[in-house]
């Protein structure tokens, strides 16, 4: 599905069917993912590979509502079924630890599927290219989440800094600790 054809779908009123890939029991980011795309009523998730262990996997499908036959042991398996189905997904949330976003996602757009990805889409300038190309050459969309630039302190803050309420703006540092997060490439 193209990007016009997304636009036309959801103006239409149909309901857009998302998989996704990570997010299972105690993902950081699954839920903020989850919510963000319950907020507007245009998506529903039915699918979805939410670990790397089974036990997890199965457990989230239950808790998310996800019908058994619709809940893949591995990534490549749940992009493999759900491009043969006829209610395949309409796209593709990967969440899953930085170092397999790129894999996760070549796979999903090889079989037709649109990607959206958290940050950071890949973790080199060759990957990234590549999977343009692959997007274009399936017809897909591939978007990154920056969710944050939504975040009502986020806007509230370029509300500030645009009516000159601080003055004139000369640095900027900003901290968001997360060590717990590094994974080694």
């Amino acid at each position: 599905m193209g990007l016009i054809e997304a636009h036309e779908s959801i103006e239409k009123g149909k309901i857009l069917k998302y998989g996704m890939v990570g997010g299972g029991p105690g993902s950081f980011i699954g839920a903020v993912h989850r919510d963000a795309i319950n907020l507007e009523g245009t998506a529903v998730l039915v699918a979805g590979c939410f670990s790397d262990i089974k036990e997890e996997i199965i457990q989230a499908g239950q808790e998310l509502g996800v019908d058994e036959s619709r809940v893949y042991m591995n990534y490549a398996e749940m992009a493999e079924k759900e491009a043969e189905r006829d209610d395949k997904i309409d796209f593709a949330v990967i969440v899953t630890p930085n170092k397999f976003h790129y894999d996760a996602c070549r796979v999903f757009l090889e079989k037709g599927i649109s990607v959206m990805c958290e940050k950071p889409l890949t973790t080199s300038l060759e990957e990234a290219t590549d999977l343009k190309k692959i997007a274009y050459e399936n017809g897909c969309l591939m978007g990154v989440a920056y969710v944050y630039c939504s975040h009502v302190m986020a806007m509230e803050a370029r509300n500030i800094i645009m009516r000159g309420d601080i003055g004139d703006i000369k640095v900027v540092m900003g901290e968001y600790p997360q060590e717990w997060l590094v994974v080694l490439i």
